[in-house]
């Protein structure tokens, strides 16, 4: 029997695969990694065949994740080949339903220097993901269920898969979560993000409702989704929440949320901050214009303005 590659070797075998994938046969010389005896080969070679879109490994993953299932707290410790091979089925699309039902319900306590800690917490809400993107017929179940799971990975990965449902149902969902709240900061922000995708033009004014009610921390979220989503209609939502408070951070944060969207009336509306504010003020909006560091144009302008503002403190602060 032909010996089985050690760990080294297997990640190095690897990472040739990857960077030159022409020079081998994908589906042959992967698929064995998928079930080496080190969870580390096979989570490597689960997300190189998702980076080289291997759609032909689809069902081999599938079968080696129901392997990897077979006493994983001694075979896969820190769940790194479960989680990559679900994170890869997903990406591929691939209809892996008794993957995911698995997964999505996979609870795994290991040890730690502190409490025991959730390792299959991430698992789980890429697994919500997967029964999403397959359609299949209790996804919203299941991630209902899950937006109530004691562990903020499976709650905010529950949240990204609503966002992936294209249905009302999950529209409505990710708005009750968003405003009964979570003790964790970044669910919430998930659910704002998953509503500006998933119905954006909707969920505009409910997000930049939480720019000036609830915790300047919360606002900081919303500000930030607004600025991720780049829709043109966020920027006077924006302006309007900096023109309306006074607390520092969250000023920074929503110019930094204007450049985010990339938009030609945003950056008119920095550089004016810039040429024209106290210079605390054109500082934050300096920190915000940073995103356009590699813009010729932009950076000419600002280059200009300081110039004429003949400030020390903010021409070291740009060339920095």
């Amino acid at each position: 029997m032909k010996k089985r590659p050690s760990t080294e070797d297997a990640l190095r075998a690897i990472r040739a695969i990857r960077d030159e994938p022409e020079k081998f046969d994908l589906t042959r010389d992967l698929a064995p990694f998928l079930l080496h005896k080190s969870n580390h080969v096979a989570a490597a070679a689960a997300d190189t065949v998702g980076r080289l879109e291997v759609g032909a490994l689809a069902q081999p993953l599938a079968d080696a994740f129901l392997e990897w299932m077979k006493n994983p707290a001694e075979r896969d410790p820190r769940c790194d080949a479960l989680t990559a091979i679900a994170k890869t089925l997903a990406a591929l699309d691939h209809p892996a339903a008794s993957v995911y039902l698995a997964g999505i319900r996979h609870v795994q306590m290991e040890g730690s220097f502190g409490p025991p800690v959730d390792a299959a917490a991430a698992l789980r809400g890429i697994c919500a993901q997967g029964l999403v993107r397959m359609f299949h017929p209790d996804a919203l179940q299941e991630c209902v269920t899950l937006l109530a799971d004691s562990e903020t990975a499976a709650r905010a990965g529950a949240a990204r898969a609503l966002s992936e449902t294209g249905q009302q149902a999950g529209v409505l969902l990710l708005r009750y979560k968003a405003l009964i709240g979570d003790k964790e900061e970044e669910v919430t922000a998930e659910c704002f993000a998953g509503l500006l995708r998933l119905a954006p033009a909707e969920s505009l004014e409910f997000v930049a409702g939480f720019l000036t009610s609830g915790s300047d921390e919360i606002a900081e979220r919303a500000a930030l989704a607004l600025g991720e989503s780049r829709l043109p209609a966020a920027f006077p939502l924006l302006k309007e929440a900096w023109e309306a408070t006074a607390q520092a951070t969250l000023r920074r944060t929503l110019l930094l949320a204007m450049a985010m969207l990339r938009q030609d009336e945003s950056v008119e509306f920095l550089l004016t901050r810039l040429a024209e504010d106290s210079e605390k003020s054109a500082l934050d909006a300096l920190a915000a214009l940073s995103l356009y560091s590699r813009d010729d144009s932009v950076r000419g302008r600002m280059q200009e303005i300081l110039a004429k503002r003949n400030s020390a403190v903010l021409r070291s602060a740009f060339e920095k």
